[in-house]
């Protein structure tokens, strides 16, 4: 049995005010010749299917055809929610698409759902955990557990697992390795004060845990409790992320091999250097110029429409940043703001004036700006 392990599509998608919806396109239709190229029986989704509750019709529509192209061959999908997902909305036609080999876990009603595949004479059972929060738990089951990793620990105790068999578990959560967090990127919401992080040894009981929510490909505490991470770069915390596709190889029973295959996008997200003529006269390597682009301008003088020229070589620039002698020193002012309070306030203007317009502050407009500073100062 060949399991493909995918999470974080966030469909629709936009970053920096650009729909990456073209992107995400070529990158499900490059997953589904891997499916083709590799045999692939299981396709596991682990959360964050939409990039909002109430995604656009075009990522519906994604969606629709995705699934579709999986599933009309007779492959299994077995999907569940992430906390940027509507459990109610990404439930929709649950009970009646599980006739169509699509099993959709969406919302927690008191227990981890359990589907059992069978191919060739070997079983796999697959827990299928959705986002699912600690106070929700709490009120269903009538307990009262504090975080999430004690909520996850009392779900697993509660789930007759057979040890003897090979079980795989969904879930959409923060976890960690002991005091180890995953890499994080900017496209991600940081955890709050530790409360939701949950070690990986909860999943001890499972052959493999197939997790979702973190967007760099990384195991967590050993090989086989893993983030898929997202299907493109979303942030340019990422540029140095490659995208990956894991999948789990099973032949025997409790035997996993893995295989990890490289995504290709159709945009690559970078950043590149330099001043607006090495830019327009090509004189650094600018790649592909179709990428999303962060430009950092290193050009001295100030430059009229930077945006406008630089959009002439790199037509989906995002970001573009300054950096100069002059950011140089204003950084160095910057980390010096608590020793401000106690500078001279006319010093203080000069040096503000200087950077501002690039030249001195005249002497007759500075013994006048003395003067008001003399007059209201306590």
């Amino acid at each position: 049995m060949n399991i493909l392990h995918l999470g974080d599509l966030h469909l629709g998608k936009r970053v920096n005010e650009f729909s990456m919806l073209e992107d995400q396109r070529f990158i499900l239709n490059q997953i589904l010749e891997l499916v083709e190229k590799e045999s692939v029986d299981v396709v596991m989704i682990c959360g964050d299917v939409y990039d909002k509750g109430i995604p656009p019709i075009e990522a519906i529509d994604l969606l629709d055809e995705f699934l579709w192209k999986l599933t009309k061959e007779g492959r299994k999908v077995l999907m569940i929610s992430g906390n940027h997902d509507s459990g109610d909305r990404l439930g929709f036609g649950k009970n009646l698409f599980k006739h169509s080999n699509l099993f959709i876990s969406s919302k927690f009603h008191g227990k981890m759902e359990k589907i059992k595949l069978s191919q060739a004479g070997l079983s796999v059972n697959f827990y299928m955990l959705p986002f699912v929060k600690p106070v929700v738990v709490n009120h269903q089951l009538g307990i009262q557990t504090g975080s999430y990793e004690e909520c996850l620990r009392y779900l697993i105790k509660q789930t007759k697992i057979d040890p003897e068999q090979t079980n795989i578990i969904l879930v959409h959560q923060f976890v960690t390795a002991g005091s180890k967090d995953p890499e994080r990127s900017d496209s991600e919401t940081a955890s709050l004060g530790g409360i939701d992080n949950i070690d990986y040894r909860v999943f001890d009981p499972f052959d493999y845990a197939a997790l979702g929510h973190i967007h760099k490909p990384q195991a967590m505490g050993r090989s086989h409790v893993r983030y898929s991470g997202s299907i493109l770069k979303y942030s340019f915390s990422e540029i140095k992320k490659e995208k990956e596709a894991v999948i789990l190889h099973i032949e025997k029973n409790k035997e996993i091999e893995m295989s990890f295959h490289k995504l290709k996008p159709l945009r690559d997200m970078r950043e590149i250097r330099g001043t607006i003529k090495e830019l327009m006269e090509e004189k650094v390597d600018l790649g592909n110029r179709e990428d999303y682009m962060q430009v950092v301008l290193t050009d001295e003088e100030e430059i009229l429409d930077a945006i406008g020229k630089v959009r002439t070589v790199f037509p989906n620039v995002m970001q573009i940043r300054l950096e100069n002698r002059r950011y140089e020193k204003n950084q160095a002012i910057h980390a010096e703001e608590p020793d401000a309070f106690r500078q001279d306030p006319m010093h203080l203007f000069s040096e503000f004036y200087e950077l501002q317009n690039n030249i001195e502050l005249e002497e007759e407009e500075g013994r006048k700006l003395e003067s008001i500073f003399e007059e209201v100062e306590p």
